[in-house]
């Protein structure tokens, strides 16, 4: 298996009408690393995309669980007023990689900001599409 895979999953909430939450995530399991990008898109499309780094991590327990720890990585100039400025993720994957729970925060705007927040996500593995 190799030490460093791309990941690509989406996270929705079990409420409707709440945002949906897409990263894209190459992870070194040697170091335990995670770098990539979180896209958060709305229900009325409003999209907001920031650059995530953050740990990759085997939980002890008594059945395979891992966890993926993501913190956002903001502009270091003056962020413009719908950029995103914060991000925090928390994923619990008990199922090889390819499900689990998930909990995200985002922070949005400058002058009306505002919390994207979803504490109750089900994350799922997008599995590359087979090319012909």
């Amino acid at each position: 298996m190799s030490q460093l895979f791309a990941a690509v999953y989406e996270v929705h909430s079990a409420s409707l009408g709440r945002p949906s939450l897409r990263l894209n995530l190459v992870v070194n399991r040697v170091s335990g690393s995670v770098v990539g990008t979180a896209t958060v898109e709305t229900v009325i499309g409003d999209i907001h995309e920031m650059s995530v780094r953050g740990h990759h991590l085997e939980i002890d327990s008594g059945s395979p669980l891992q966890a993926i720890v993501l913190a956002g990585t903001p502009p270091i100039f003056a962020v413009l007023d719908e950029q995103p400025s914060s991000f925090q993720a928390l994923m619990v994957l008990p199922t090889a990689n390819k499900e689990g729970q998930a909990y995200f925060k985002m922070n949005v705007g400058k002058i009306y900001p505002r919390v994207i927040d979803v504490r109750d996500g089900v994350a799922r593995a997008v599995l590359p599409e087979v090319a012909y």
